[in-house]
């Protein structure tokens, strides 16, 4: 027995000792970067063509990992609906054991009446025998308790399909704005180079002749100023144009190191068409397709639902059990039995605690409430600001386009032997900045209608594409894309549908297509 006792002590101490956890060594962490780094582009299609829009989008959808974090986080949800809903199941178990003693459990018998030993000391159960039983019972709380925590469960679920939907929205807002940036990067980075170069060289040629004494220092002096400021214009130029590719190669999660061709802009490229639908539509339709609104209605299921939960709780337990078993004891006179029973229990400190518990319940309905209105003035501020900025950047680039258009008018003026003769270096740098800044305006310009037409539709809570996408197979993905972009870019907005029937509040949303219960 000693031996016993010092073995289980023993294993007692190792155990305790193996529960503090070792810190992981640099070199293991440096192990799991490069293996990290390996798994991030393990699986993306590269790009082998010129990168259009809808191609970008569909590389984002299916290639970001935020996107794939909100897929799996959805699919997590599920899981643990479908273990709430095994939790209302009744408890039923299986059991076996293997009873020892070093000697009969012998007992002797005292009469009642008489206070005399009435038998012999004697046994009736073996000193080792086996017994085993299956028990089955239900609580009729735990169910309601249950049943309460499986709706909550299921309206969780619902919150990551609109968390889901908001991570979409915004994959793919930011994604048309940094494509359009890359772009105009792209057609312009190499007419920026040349004229920087030149400037440069002017810039030090300045220097020399100002070393030299063959000007005089003043004008020498603002000479060089004015050429800082044009380098200095169009290094900032640069270097904003620059990180537009590295913006959209990691949104798209393409490696930084790889080539990104993308499409080439046209050059007298003119804005979406303008989408006509009234303000006060878009107000209705953004309080009723914004996730975010969405999710906080959810929010105030899952905290009605506690408030049920609470009520069931203050309710007496009532327990129904049975059970089969089997005694291998060979003293008995029947070794397999069954048994049966009610038990009804009632826990008296819920009179107190109970009240208390559905008032506090009924507080968090009011909260998420009203924490949903919040949400729905600032989304009405969104809408109608998305609107207007929508609206300015039309105008804006409209304005850009004319100014380009004079200004290579103006160019294509200035450019004749006779007058490109008579300019001086800093002349031409100044015509080439202003020629070029045009352009960029441009476009920026354009750039930002798409970009604001992407806002506004995010505002709205319009999707581009469904929550419930089909990202494996890339072709359809893009020809999908394609279709939902050339119909925003037409300014037809997909109204939704809000004559229909709404579906039952107990079913989860399209993603998961499970009752709650």
């Amino acid at each position: 027995m000693k031996r016993i006792i010092a073995i289980l002590l023993a294993t007692t101490a190792l155990t305790a000792c193996s529960l503090k956890p070792e810190p992981i060594t640099p070199a293991q962490h440096f192990q799991r970067a490069k293996d990290d780094y390996q798994e991030l582009y393990a699986n993306y299609l590269p790009v082998t063509k010129a990168l259009t829009l809808e191609e970008a989008v569909a590389r984002a959808l299916k290639y970001n990992y935020d996107n794939q974090l909100a897929r799996v986080e959805t699919s997590l949800q599920e899981r643990q609906l479908d273990l709430a809903l095994s939790q209302m199941l009744p408890r039923l178990a299986a059991d076996a054991g293997y009873n020892w003693r070093s000697n009969n459990g012998s007992s002797q018998s005292i009469s009642e009446l008489t206070r005399q030993q009435s038998l012999d000391y004697s046994y009736s159960q073996e000193r080792q025998h086996t017994t085993a039983d299956l028990q089955f019972s239900w609580s009729m709380l735990d169910l309601g308790v249950s049943y309460f925590q499986a709706r909550q469960q299921g309206y969780r679920a619902l919150v990551a399909v609109e968390r889901r939907r908001k991570v979409i929205n915004t994959l793919v807002k930011e994604t048309r704005g940094a494509y359009w940036k890359a772009v105009s990067a792209q057609r312009l980075l190499p007419k920026l180079e040349p004229i920087l170069a030149t400037a440069e060289k002017a810039l030090n040629a300045s220097r020399k002749v100002q070393e030299d004494a063959l000007q005089p220092p003043l004008q020498a002096l603002e000479y060089q100023q004015s050429m800082l400021q044009v380098i200095s214009q169009l290094k900032r130029i640069r270097t904003d144009l620059m990180s537009a590719k590295a913006q959209l190669a990691a949104l798209i999660n393409v490696p930084p190191t790889d080539p990104l061709p993308l499409a080439a802009l046209d050059g007298d490229a003119k804005a979406p068409s303008p989408v006509e639908v009234a303000i006060a539509k878009l107000e209705e339709i953004g309080l009723a397709m914004r996730p975010e609104l969405r999710e906080e209605a959810y929010q105030e299921q899952i905290d009605r639902q506690a408030v049920y939960k609470e009520i069931v709780k203050m309710m007496p337990g009532v327990t129904l059990m049975a059970s089969l078993n089997q005694d291998s004891n060979k003293y008995l006179y029947r070794d397999t039995w069954a048994e049966a029973g009610v038990r009804v229990s009632y826990n008296l400190v819920n009179l107190i605690q109970g009240p208390q518990a559905i008032d506090a319940a009924e507080a968090a309905v009011a909260v998420a409430k009203t924490r949903r209105l919040a949400v729905s003035v600032a989304v009405l501020t969104q809408v109608n600001l998305a609107y207007q900025q929508y609206l300015r950047s039309i105008e804006t680039l409209e304005t850009a386009i004319d100014v380009n258009t004079v200004q290579r008018q103006i160019t294509k003026t200035v450019d004749n032997a006779n007058v490109a003769s008579a300019q001086s270096d800093m002349e031409r740098i100044r015509r080439f900045l202003s020629a070029t800044a045009a352009e960029l305006e441009r476009d920026r310009a354009l750039s930002d209608v798409h970009q604001s037409l992407g806002n506004l539709y995010a505002a709205v809570g319009i999707d581009l594409v469904p929550p419930t996408v089909d990202t494996n197979d890339f072709g359809q993905l893009v020809g999908q894309v394609g279709d939902a972009i050339h119909d925003w870019e037409a300014g037809r907005m997909p109204l939704p549908d809000f004559s229909t029937e709404a579906p039952p509040a107990d079913a989860v949303g399209s993603e998961t297509g499970r009752p709650v219960s």
